[in-house]
């Protein structure tokens, strides 16, 4: 698959998340990709990007609105990861909003289950030749979504989170 069709599939897919999320609590979301570019030794970001490679840098920002008549509480802001590309460790930056910081958590299991870094997961593996269960690391690479739960978005507000990805 060329890097213009998935990257338009992955963008299709998660504007179609997105309208569900939007519908279900008034909240307005909009996520769009931009490659980050280095043109004369500043960074440029290109907005919806047509086509990709790989070791191309994406960052992903997911801005929110809250256009309901009064506050919404535990909004879970979510970026899924195309599984054409992989986490860019670091670049899901704590969101803060007043005096309040809210840190990014991350899933490895496709958004059902999300925890603080360093996540860890249960593995099969033959030691001795004995089959045995053990706890390992998670890496970012494998991270499939980022979330980050605001406490409360007050009536009009406006929230931003971004990761950057790079493509397989």
């Amino acid at each position: 698959m060329n890097g213009k069709t998935w990257l338009l599939k992955a963008f299709f897919g998660l504007g179609l998340l997105i309208l569900a999320m939007a519908l279900a609590q008034a909240l307005s979301l909009d996520l769009r990709p931009y490659l980050v570019k280095v043109v004369e030794g500043k960074e440029v970001l290109e907005e919806n990007p047509l086509g990709v490679k790989p070791g191309d840098i994406l960052e992903w920002r997911l801005a929110a609105e809250n256009r309901s008549q009064g506050p919404l509480r535990q909004v879970a802001l979510v970026i899924p990861i195309p599984k054409e590309t992989y986490y860019l460790e670091g670049s899901a930056k704590p969101l803060v909003l007043g005096s309040a910081t809210i840190r990014p958590e991350f899933s490895f299991d496709g958004g059902k289950t999300f925890g603080f870094p360093p996540l860890k997961k249960r593995i099969r593996v033959v030691e001795n030749g004995k089959e045995v269960e053990k706890e390992v690391e998670v890496k970012p690479e494998e991270y499939t979504h980022a979330r980050w739960v605001v406490p409360e978005v007050p009536k009009g507000a406006k929230v931003q989170v971004s990761l950057r990805t790079v493509v397989k």
